[in-house]
């Protein structure tokens, strides 16, 4: 008799979605995470200066998102992310009046024909073509799928006729944001299934989910509060190093602190590289006759996953230079502004701060191993280009963090080597955003899998 029914292996989201779902079924679950923390990726922390809620990186997430929601509602938290009415984008452009993405409310898809049509910051003779993008999503089929994952996005969209300063000011927005790489990098497969989730079926799947609180206090905090009262465990601060196997099962992982835990099911919630880290170590502890080689070979771990990179950089400032709850910019080296002060109504901030800012640079390869100097004094020369009112004002505090390994890359032709939540071992089981979830690595996505595994054991 086992004390436990399953093991989770990492308290990340993917891991505490399936901790949730198999809690709420009655099963007996340990969830170890390595860290203090959960959360993983998606957590907040308390900045003792400033006294505000600090994220340690900004994720955008879609009406589309429909495990995400359900996952929220579970844990109770589904009123702390609020839903816009329409999807809206407001761009910010040195040289340009301010623009705005505002898809109306149509039904599905005249919502995304109306939107862009009326998006004004491109040409109208270029606005039509982008109607042909539009076109191609209504129709889809796996030979297609197979097609559009031998392409980049950058070759798809030339294919499609789209104009550059169309890419520039609008496809490459949504690549880089939800992709977190460049166009020519990454899979049209992937760009291709985000707008298909976001502008097909209902017209407020392509609205932005924003959170008015710390992801913490969102995601994770609500989770363990959930685990712990279904009668299940949460332990911080515990890694695994390696796992026992007999035959075609694991037998029991082996803990930071030298401990063998049992249970009957095990499921693996982390990152590729670690996950192979694991592996290695068990292999080479294995006895003659067991079978790792097979899940390692299987999950082409090494050889095909890449990690990208994500950098934050959060301002204090003495006033106020937008009223924007977030915006996109262009022509600029930050990607994306969020406005903290507005969405999380910030009410303890140092005396001298008027406004408190994050500043997104995704795909930030060329950028990170810059110190945090140089990143604010980037991030304060992009500002003022794009507003005029930041032009002068003066940083009061300020963080730079650097998520160096924050997503996988979608390359072309990935998505066919991206791992099951079943493994070649009958009680061992996969979640991440990088196992097979037909989405790139997102929130989304790392809530499908925790589900997906769970429903596997439960």
């Amino acid at each position: 008799m086992y004390k436990y029914d399953a093991i989770i292996i990492g308290g990340g989201i993917s891991g505490l979605s399936a901790a949730v779902e198999l809690s709420a079924l009655g099963s007996k679950v340990l969830l170890l995470e390595q860290h203090q923390h959960c959360g993983g990726r998606t957590h907040s922390f308390f900045d003792t200066a400033t006294g505000s809620t600090v994220d340690n990186g900004q994720h955008l997430m879609m009406g589309c998102y429909h495990a995400t929601r359900r996952f929220l509602r579970l844990i109770g938290t589904d009123d702390l992310a609020l839903l816009q009415p329409a999807l809206r984008i407001d761009f910010l452009h040195p040289s340009q009046n301010a623009n705005h993405l505002l898809c109306a409310r149509f039904p599905a898809p005249l919502h995304l024909l109306g939107g862009l049509l009326g998006f004004t910051a491109i040409p109208f003779k270029d606005r039509l073509k982008m109607l042909m993008v539009a076109k191609e999503l209504i129709n889809t089929s796996p030979e297609k799928e197979l097609e559009l994952d031998r392409l980049t996005v950058e070759e798809w969209l030339t294919k499609l006729g789209q104009s550059e300063i169309s890419r520039k000011y609008l496809w490459d927005v949504i690549t880089i944001g939800a992709l977190n790489n460049c166009p020519q990098d990454v899979s049209a497969l992937m760009l291709f299934r985000v707008l298909c989730a976001a502008f097909l079926g209902n017209r407020k799947n392509a609205s932005l989910l924003v959170p008015h609180v710390g992801l913490s206090e969102l995601f994770v905090d609500p989770a363990v509060q959930f685990i712990k009262a279904h009668g299940s465990e949460v332990r911080t601060g515990i890694g695994v190093e390696s796992m026992i196997f007999e035959g075609t099962y694991v037998q029991s992982i082996r803990t930071s602190e030298g401990k063998e835990l049992q249970a009957k099911s095990f499921i693996s919630a982390i990152p590729w590289y670690s996950f192979e880290e694991i592996l290695s170590v068990s292999h080479q502890n294995s006895k003659p006759g067991d079978d790792k080689k097979n899940v390692i070979s299987d999950c082409h771990l090494k050889a095909d996953f890449k990690s990208s990179s994500i950098i934050s950089i959060h301002l204090w400032l003495d006033r106020e230079v937008t009223d924007l709850d977030f915006a996109a910019l262009l022509e600029t080296r930050i990607q994306w502004l969020f406005n903290k002060s507005k969405l999380l109504n910030e009410r303890k901030e140092i005396t001298a701060a008027r406004q408190y800012l994050s500043l997104v640079i995704s795909g930030a390869e060329e950028f990170i191993n810059l110190n945090k100097k140089q990143l604010v004094e980037i991030a304060m020369e992009d500002l003022r280009r794009v507003l005029p009112q930041a032009r002068g004002a003066k940083v009061i505090h300020s963080l730079a963090i650097k998520e160096k390994r924050a997503t996988f890359i979608p390359s072309p032709g990935l998505e066919a080597l991206r791992p099951n939540a079943r493994t070649k071992f009958e009680n061992l089981f996969l979640a991440g955003d990088w196992t097979a979830t037909g989405y790139p690595a997102t929130i989304e996505g790392a809530v499908i899998s925790g589900r997906r595994a769970a429903e596997l054991i439960g």
